[in-house]
């Protein structure tokens, strides 16, 4: 008997031995940072966020003067520079030295944007990047032209430089790549600096996509990857930031994609996540399908795709003046458009949306109730959605807050934007007022995160007894409220 019931026991241990061995392990990535003509830190939360957001990765940051210890990672991404002249601040000579040894004995390397403006004077950094913002003195160029690499001779071309930013199509060059397949042949990457005229030793780069540039008149290298010794380099020239200016460019989920895929193979020589990285549209841009409005409300989607939210005004009473209950109980109720899906579980959430300066919005998740007390809804109407609970979202599920307070007339607001309403405050200063901005919204079991264009502002490790499934859905707070939604979309965890 206790032969046969080993069998089964046994099964059961290949079988789960079995699940370990698909479940990759985690990658290490370290981002070094600290000094750029860029802002660097904006850049960095969007290298982690992208990364981590994967499930591929953990990410740790080296922020200068401080040394780093590249031996304990998978993955190196430089998001450091400083400066692409020859006084330009260099690393102590002995990390340097770590990094070439480090690359050369097969580790990854990442060149995210400007950081293949440093260094002009380390001649094996030179030769890792390929192509860096250098003179065309410096060395040899590449365009592409009629689909094809060409070299452009040292001496001649442009020098770097880069247009305004600007919306440009990307097109992939190199379709079968395990970094590019399954991209679309090109698309539009909003609000990027399309850099021409980079030179350097130029050998040996395979170029994954390019962008005409209106100045160079070509084909201009975009990302590319390199050998260098057993190690693995991959190049983006995407991720622009300036300080104190919104960064759409770092939300296009065909660049996240290039940098969560480079990355990867660069850590390993293969890739592994999906080149959609598990993101599905949750708002097709244009209509309003898999949505229910609920209260008194109109949903509009515009030409390009954008969703605006106004409410209906109908008369609050045939006198006027009205008395101050009365206006309330006319102005006070919400509305929403809710996901008719009610089963939204563990995901990340992103939303990007625009308020008028006052306005107030916010995004509901877990709340079973589909608002219903907060639009006033009668139980017999839906009795379904009755509960003990006779509230607002906020109280039944959870609100991620979304508030424009004017910054000229602060009202003191206790839950800024990014707030889990009712039990925990944003950290202030990533909103950009009348302006559109991005929030992400991790969902794991009880616990909630947010991010505001890239910075995690809140965390809240969720209310016991709360429900951890329901459906989402996107606020009009009261009679005056209007509101716009864009690029909605969600990744499921399995």
């Amino acid at each position: 008997m206790l032969k046969n019931r080993c069998i089964p026991l046994l099964s059961l241990c290949l079988a789960a031995g079995f699940a370990q061995a698909q479940s990759p392990k985690k990658l290490s990535a370290l981002i070094v940072d600290g000094r750029n003509n860029h802002d660097w830190a904006a850049g960095t939360r969007a290298i982690r966020s992208t990364l981590e957001g994967t499930g591929r990765f953990n990410v740790d940051v080296s922020t200068f003067p401080a040394q780093p210890d590249f031996s304990k990672y998978d993955l190196v991404v430089n998001n450091f520079n400083g400066g692409h002249l020859a006084d330009g601040v260099r690393w102590p000579r002995e990390t340097e030295v770590a990094l070439e040894k480090y690359v050369r004995n097969g580790g990854g390397l990442v060149i995210f944007h400007a950081a293949n403006n440093a260094f002009l004077n380390w001649p094996e950094y030179n030769e890792m990047i390929g192509l860096g913002w250098r003179e065309k003195t410096f060395g040899p160029g590449l365009a592409i032209v009629n689909d094809k690499v060409i070299t452009i001779p040292k001496g001649s071309g442009l020098a770097p430089g880069h247009g305004p930013r600007h919306d440009f199509e990307v097109f992939t060059l190199d379709k079968t790549n395990p970094i590019t397949a399954g991209l679309p042949a090109h698309w539009l990457h909003p609000s990027e600096q399309l850099t021409h005229g980079q030179h350097g030793p130029a050998q040996g780069l395979t170029v994954l996509t390019y962008a005409f540039s209106e100045v160079s008149r070509q084909g201009e290298p975009m990302d590319w990857t390199k050998a260098y010794g057993k190690g693995r380099v991959y190049a983006t020239m995407l991720g622009h930031t300036w300080a104190n200016e919104a960064n759409p460019n770092l939300d296009d989920p065909n660049f996240q994609a290039l940098l969560a895929r480079g990355s990867e193979w660069a850590a390993t020589g293969k890739v592994t996540i999906p080149a959609d990285l598990g993101w599905k549209p949750l708002f097709n841009g244009k209509d309003l399908q898999g949505w229910e409005p609920r209260g008194e409300c109109t949903w509009t989607v515009m030409k390009d795709g954008v969703l605006l939210g106004q409410r209906t005004h109908p008369d609050p009473s045939q006198k006027w003046p009205i008395d101050r209950n009365t206006f309330r109980s006319w102005v006070n109720p919400q509305a929403w458009l809710y996901t008719n899906r009610n089963d939204f579980n563990e995901f990340d959430l992103h939303v990007e949306f625009w308020l008028p300066i006052g306005g107030n919005s916010g995004v509901s998740i877990r709340d079973l109730s589909r608002a219903h007390y907060a639009i006033n809804e009668p139980d017999t109407v839906h009795p379904e959605l009755a509960g003990p609970i006779k509230s607002t979202p906020a109280h039944i599920g959870y609100e991620i807050q979304i508030l424009d307070e004017d910054p000229l007339h602060p009202s003191g607001e206790k839950y800024p934007t990014g707030s889990v309403y009712t039990f925990v405050s944003a950290k202030v200063g990533a909103m950009r007022h009348a302006d559109w901005n991005a929030m992400d919204i991790e969902s794991r079991n009880n616990m909630i995160r947010v991010r505001l264009n890239g910075e995690v502002v809140s965390e809240y490790p969720g209310e016991p007894g709360r429900s951890k499934v329901g459906p989402i859905g996107l606020q009009l707070h009261d009679r005056f409220s209007t509101v716009m939604f864009r690029n909605l979309r969600i990744r499921e965890v399995k």
